[in-house]
């Protein structure tokens, strides 16, 4: 890890410091339009939201005390857990008379429009995104820190892997989580105790399941950007297209400029 100087931070800082003061201003303003309505959570997606979360937490923590391994067995393990948490999200909902997929502002008829939008996002976004993860690399040095999934992808060349890591990084990853986030967590905790609480908690459970610190900023930003847009739409197709096209746009880089992510 490289040493820093307080003034070879300072300009870096304030650069940051100031993105993040301009998409603040537009954040506020977007929050005028905003069309999420209060969803009707009832006591048993309390308690199903509070397990999983504890759940979640307890997972962090023992990552943190063990050695992690990415393997064609865990995608697929990842994938079959993602799949039984949407599967579970989605029975709870029902189970109270209701339709998850108004809930969540999934029906087919908003898709090209939340789509739309998602990705316009992600366009307007990705500078505090980079901006993030630049300030990181810059306080904690230009050592290869990069997560294991991307590792991984990166010393697994053949067709495979790598059509695994992308299925789990474009396809289920973005559909599941922001099911899992920003459709339950944040709605659930939105309805009971406000749009702020909702906001950092979902986006910090977000950041801190992926177990890697140097991504927990720009992790976190990006949950917090979600959050908004799911705000702002009403849909979670919007969060899940702008998520699947991030990982995307991730591994293009990959492809094209491995070198790029040291």
């Amino acid at each position: 890890m490289q040493a820093y100087t307080p003034s070879g931070i300072l300009l870096p800082l304030i650069g940051f410091l100031v993105l993040l003061a301009f998409y603040g201003w537009l954040a506020y303003r977007s929050s005028a339009n905003a069309r999420l309505t209060t969803k009707p959570f009832g006591l048993p997606d309390v308690l199903c939201a509070s397990i999983l979360g504890i759940w979640m937490i307890s997972v962090i923590w023992q990552s943190f005390r063990s050695d992690q391994a990415i393997t064609i067995r865990a995608i697929v393990a990842s994938s079959i857990v993602y799949t039984s948490l949407i599967l579970g999200i989605f029975g709870v909902i029902g189970f109270q008379g209701k339709s998850a997929i108004e809930t969540f502002g999934l029906e087919p008829s908003r898709l090209p429009k939340a789509a739309g939008t998602g990705l316009l996002w992600l366009l307007i976004t990705y500078p505090l995104i980079l901006a993030a993860q630049g300030l990181v690399q810059k306080i904690f040095g230009s050592a290869d820190d990069s997560q294991m999934i991307v590792k991984y992808f990166l010393e697994h060349p053949d067709l495979k892997h790598r059509a695994a890591v992308i299925f789990m990084a474009v396809i289920m990853a973005p559909v599941a989580e922001e099911v899992i986030f920003r459709g339950y967590f944040y709605g659930v905790i939105r309805s009971y105790c406000g749009r702020l609480p909702a906001l950092l908690t979902s986006s910090l459970l977000f950041a801190a399941i992926h177990v890697h610190l140097p991504s927990l900023l720009g992790l976190g930003i990006l949950a917090i950007i979600l959050c908004l847009l799911y705000e702002r739409t009403g849909s979670l197709w919007a969060s899940i297209t702008m998520h699947a096209a991030f990982n995307a746009s991730t591994i293009v880089v990959l492809i094209l400029w491995p070198d790029a992510i040291s």
